[in-house]
């Protein structure tokens, strides 16, 4: 009986081997020759990036005014081209014009005060060389009247000086030319340091300002070529350079800003219209 166990015991571990032995079809899985690994991670490789943005100004400023004051005249309009320095609102400025013109004259006085007050000084220091004067006498008929002049001098001059400072502050000009985008203030309205009277924009180049997401980000750099395509101007593709990469990720959308500059000097491009940006990333 024990021999027939035995027997037994033994042909059934020789099957449990025979089972687990590899067979065609079954166990380990074979690498057939010429297979490509593949890609484990799941994100294939991009050859061009893609993102949507906004077109923005490079350069836009709302202007307000230094001082308080009536609006007399505005120079501009919507849509006016502006230069550097130009004049775009004007406020009621008559009595500092008066100001200025008074402190002009002061300066005027002064400057003959002076002159007098040298030749005097002048005489006072041969007199006093020859010995013909007191040193006392020098100091308060000669030398003291001319530095008297020469302050009261200096002091009309910072006057006028002020005056024609408080004068142009009336007078609200163009900080780099560009074009009007905003006018928010009519002649005879009161003009505040915390309303904006105009918006100033330079249109020559803008930016389509968008967002990328981690995987992205790392294979952009400053100077690529992107090719820009705007909705609103169907059939034109732009080309640009990116400019700035945000080396942080925004808290809330976890994306990294983009910057690509763009050449706009016929005008076509607006601040406001939505841009796509294709960028090869051969």
């Amino acid at each position: 009986m024990k021999k027939i166990r035995l027997i037994v015991f033994s042909l059934f571990f020789i099957l449990l081997l025979g089972g687990c032995t590899g067979s065609p079809g079954t166990g380990a899985l074979k690498t057939e020759p010429g297979n490509k690994m593949e890609n484990t991670t799941g994100v294939k490789e991009q050859k061009e990036i893609n993102f949507s943005g906004k077109i923005k100004a490079v350069q836009s400023a709302d202007l307000v005014s230094k001082v308080p004051g009536k609006v007399d005249r505005v120079h501009v309009d919507i849509g006016s081209e502006v230069k550097a320095g130009q004049v775009l609102v004007s406020l009621s400025a008559d009595d500092l014009a008066a100001n200025v013109e008074a402190a002009a004259a002061a300066v005027e006085k002064a400057q003959v005060e002076y002159e007098l007050a040298q030749q005097n000084y002048q005489r006072g220091k041969e007199l006093f060389a020859n010995n013909a004067i007191s040193e006392a006498a020098y100091q308060n008929q000669y030398e003291g009247p001319f530095k008297r002049a020469q302050v009261g001098l200096k002091t009309a001059e910072a006057g006028l000086k002020k005056a024609k400072a408080a004068y142009e502050d009336m007078f609200l000009k163009a900080p780099f030319a560009g074009v009007i985008t905003a006018r928010n203030i009519n002649p005879g309205e009161m003009a505040s340091q915390q309303q904006a009277l105009v918006t100033l924009v330079n249109l020559d180049r803008v930016v389509v300002e968008g967002s990328v997401d981690e995987y992205q980000v790392n294979k952009l750099k400053t100077g690529q070529v992107a090719k820009i395509k705007v909705p609103a101007i169907p059939g034109k593709i732009f080309e640009g350079k990116v400019t700035n990469i945000a080396l942080a990720a925004d808290p809330g959308t976890k994306s990294y800003t983009v910057k690509v500059q763009v050449d706009n000097r016929d005008r076509q491009l607006k601040p406001g219209m939505f841009a796509e940006v294709h960028i090869d990333n051969k």
